[in-house]
């Protein structure tokens, strides 16, 4: 390393380590409100009544919202997983993965959210699609993508080696 030039690795603190816990917020409140969805979507019972041929359509719509966050929540985890494993070694790539990451949980949560609206105004109920997924993701990333774009910190905690 070049300790001359300041090249020296840092540790995570400060405004790192910040918004490293913020994206652990995120990470564990995705965990936590996927227990219902998930407990919903492995009740055969329940499971049964939603495929049969002779059921009304909201039940499929509601079904497939539901497939959908508990899919976003599997892959906000499992992506928390490997960012886990790149910060841990301190990986160049890091930074540039948080980004994709944050941006692909955006996209994912709006086309959930626009496809959630249009299935309930296709078959004609009224069914509440919820906002706050989309809410969060859009905060997390407003936050947490120019930090790690811009931040001296960042830059020096994770070097190319």
């Amino acid at each position: 390393m070049d300790t001359a030039a300041g090249l020296e690795p840092k540790g995570f603190g400060g405004g790192l380590l910040l918004a490293l816990l913020g994206l652990a917020a995120l990470v564990i409140a995705t965990a936590v409100e996927m227990r219902d969805p998930l407990k919903m979507m492995l009740e055969w019972e329940l499971f049964a009544v939603f495929v049969r041929p002779d059921t009304h359509g909201w039940y499929r719509t509601v079904l497939a919202m539901v497939g959908m966050d508990v899919a976003i929540g599997a892959f906000v985890v499992a992506g928390a997983g490997w960012l886990l494993m790149l910060a841990w070694r301190r990986s160049a790539r890091f930074p540039v993965h948080v980004q994709a990451w944050l941006l692909a949980i955006v996209v994912m949560r709006t086309i959930a959210f626009l496809l959630g609206d249009h299935m309930t105004h296709a078959i004609g109920i009224d069914i509440a699609v919820p906002f706050d997924g989309l809410l969060e993701a859009l905060a997390a990333a407003a936050l947490a993508i120019p930090y790690f774009r811009q931040s001296r910190r960042v830059r020096h905690t994770f070097l190319s080696r």
